[in-house]
């Protein structure tokens, strides 16, 4: 016998969680289907040894420590999870080692506070304070505006545009163009561009296509904000967002799989799983890849034209990988500093982009070291350290079975040599544990299409700026939604939060508009 569920969710990453924790909180009968045996998905840990790994992302953007500032805050206040987690702050933005095309070494740290980042810039790059003060300025209200359309709680209307048009000025003319290409208009010297470019590895999209809009925003809210994290790591957030969807009465089951989404009448109406069950539900919210769930959860008769257009007109994105250290000294003893250090071959994110393509030229990497944000993260006298990058290509593919732990190897090998090199940190003779993540353990663990880690690539026509415009459009699957890194506000942790807490939103609302009854 089937059971029936107000809201049913598919997949318990934190986007998937924070759908069935949104719902929950609006009454809603709800249940969570996860495959794995535990939440997370990439957000998650694992022991080796006597040291603890976290997966995932190196900061949190949008959460402080006080209540209400923030998206992030806002949201996990009203959840009611922030004051469950201890929190500890990231003393430092991030450290950039690099070199330009003329070989010219460029090796910075850079400070929380828009006005601190400014004058530290202006103090490696002479000159460049009035042109990036103009950028935080647009920054700025390119907040506001988006706090304007997120607060219209009503229909956009004609008026609606047009006072944000007016108010907005620098939101609008900026919305169309990449990232470089305003910096350049703005007068940014190339170094200081090279310097403010250092993040677009957590999009895996250089800054000659990413949207300025969305980068941007991301680093003015990160600077403006700072950066506070678990106390005991990452996979701590998805662990208390949890606790509060059980404890508000939602069902989760792990270890179950979904095999099939079943339609009914042209819309989405119940869920099977791998031992035969069926769950029914007008709402249903899947966090895998609309390009998986096409191909593998629903009939071919079930996916509208324009959903396997759009789905296969997206180009997916980077593939990520990580090599995990234990280190039996501290990092004090070893001479780590920073919390986190970004190392790129070339400055120029384009030229980045590129070697990112093969195995055999990638060598950037971010360097992670939670110790420096708690030093009683590991035990006495040791430290964690992470290695982390992306792919650009499916490079991986090409590597043959036979020879997959060689590559896992000399990808360890690379990684940990380009460390020590670029840092003059030495840490090979101090490695107690190492695992090795790659694309392929993505694609197994989170069946992830080539272990793609930062959903679809947001190209110039499929930024998040364009995904919002053509939500509703999109939404072409009647009871179904996606969210997580593959929906509208790309693949950052508050980004697939709010992509999550949107989606259930969109659910209830959905389930007003075709008859039910606002409660």
């Amino acid at each position: 016998m089937s059971q029936n569920y107000d809201v049913i969710v598919i997949g318990a990453g934190c986007g998937g969680l924070s759908a069935a924790l949104c719902a929950t909180k609006e009454g809603k009968k709800v249940l969570l289907l996860e495959k794995q045996s535990n939440a997370g998905g990439s957000v998650s840990s694992f022991k080796r040894g006597k040291y603890t790994f976290q997966t995932g992302p190196s900061h949190l953007t949008g959460f402080t420590h006080t209540d209400g500032l923030g998206e992030l805050r806002r949201i996990t206040d009203s959840y009611g999870i922030s004051k469950k987690i201890e929190w500890t702050s990231i003393p430092e933005a991030y450290r950039l080692i690099t070199k330009n095309r003329l070989g010219e070494q460029i090796d910075v740290i850079m400070p929380f506070g828009t006005d601190n980042y400014i004058e530290a810039l202006d103090k490696y790059v002479p000159g460049s304070k009035e042109s990036v003060k103009k950028v935080f300025a647009i920054a700025e209200d390119i907040e506001n505006a988006i706090a304007d359309i997120e607060n219209t709680d009503t229909e956009f209307t004609r008026k609606t545009v047009k006072q944000i048009i007016k108010n907005h000025t620098d939101f609008i003319s900026t919305a169309s163009y990449s990232v470089n290409e305003v910096f350049e208009a703005l007068g940014v010297p190339q170094k200081a561009i090279h310097i403010l470019d250092a993040f677009w590895m957590n999009f895996g999209v250089d800054c000659d296509k990413f949207s300025f809009t969305h980068y941007i925003l991301h680093l003015y809210k990160y600077l403006k904000y700072g950066s506070y994290i678990p106390q005991n790591g990452i996979s701590e957030l998805p662990a208390a967002m949890l606790d509060e969807f059980l404890t508000s009465g939602g069902t989760a089951k792990f270890n179950t799989a979904v095999t099939q989404i079943i339609f009914e009448n042209n819309r989405a109406s119940a869920v099977m799983t791998q031992s035969g069950e069926t769950y029914t539900s007008n709402n249903i919210i899947c966090t895998c890849s609309p390009t998986l769930a096409y191909a593998k959860l629903l009939n071919s008769e079930d996916v509208p034209k324009s959903a396997v257009k759009r789905t296969n007109a997206r180009i997916l994105g980077a593939r990520g990988a990580d090599v995990f250290l234990g280190l039996n000294k501290s990092a004090e003893d070893l001479g780590i500093r920073d919390y986190l250090t970004i190392i790129t071959d070339e400055a120029d994110s384009s030229d980045q982009f590129m070697l990112m393509k093969s195995i055999e030229t990638n060598n950037a990497q971010e360097a992670l070291c939670f110790n420096i944000a708690n030093p009683e993260y590991s035990p006495s006298n040791t430290c964690v350290l992470r290695l982390s990058s992306i792919y650009t290509e499916d490079c991986w593919s090409d590597v043959q079975p036979e020879n997959y732990f060689d590559e896992k190897d000399l990808l360890a090998a690379r990684m940990i040599a380009n460390y020590e090199t670029s840092t003059g940190i030495t840490i090979h003779n101090n490695i107690e544990e190492l695992e090795v993540v790659t694309p392929v353990t993505h694609a197994r663990f989170t069946s992830s299409p080539q272990g793609v880690t930062h959903g679809y690539f947001a190209s110039d026509w499929d930024s998040s700026i364009s995904r919002f415009l053509t939500e509703a459009t999109d939404n072409d699957t009647p009871g179904l939604r996606f969210c997580g890194k593959w929906g509208t506000q790309l693949n950052s942790v508050g980004a697939v939060i709010a992509d999550g807490r949107n989606a259930a939103f969109a659910a209830i609302n959905d389930t007003y508009q075709v008859g039910g009854t606002k409660e």
